[in-house]
């Protein structure tokens, strides 16, 4: 009887932790709505890749109307240090680009790393990682990438589109 049960219970944690997993898994309902967007093939492939985006692809996602939190969730989940200027942000900001990307485009190398030479005692560490500056580097990220869990949400989706 006690075999039994513990039967049923390692099946029923079975089939919880594969929910779990699963949803890992997934395709986030975010990408079906970038790609209603018809955003740039090129940016749209980095994104399904988790690739860290460029000045161009930032820019053209806020020209083709992608609402700022997706836009900031992405760059987030990469993990990429961004080092845009201030022609690069104003021009952000004359596109249409929300004061919350603008902010978090202009700090996020203090965000992710000290990179000043008196912070570390030499460059930071992404300098010299293809994945955050090689344009073409198609191999893993230098962590364990996960989908912003924002994008899973159909219903964080539909309060933005």
């Amino acid at each position: 009887m006690h075999a039994l049960r513990f039967l049923a219970c390692a099946a029923a944690l079975a089939a919880f932790s594969g929910c779990a997993s699963l949803q890992q898994n997934q395709t986030p309902p975010m990408l079906a709505a970038l790609a209603n967007k018809h955003v740039d093939s090129r940016t749209y492939a980095k994104i399904v890749n988790h690739r860290v985006l460029n000045y161009a692809d930032i820019k053209g996602l806020v020209v083709k109307g992608v609402p700022s939190p997706v836009i900031l969730t992405y760059i987030q989940s990469t993990h990429a240090p961004y080092t845009f200027t201030d022609k690069q942000l104003q021009g952000l900001v004359s596109v249409g680009a929300s004061s919350d990307l603008v902010n978090y485009l202009g700090k996020s190398v203090g965000f992710f790393e000290a990179t000043e030479r008196h912070q570390t005692g030499g460059a930071g560490k992404w300098k010299n990682n293809p994945y955050f500056n090689d344009p073409y580097f198609m191999g893993p990220p230098p962590f364990d990438y996960a989908w912003p869990g924002e994008w899973y949400s159909d219903q964080w989706v539909g309060t933005l589109y």
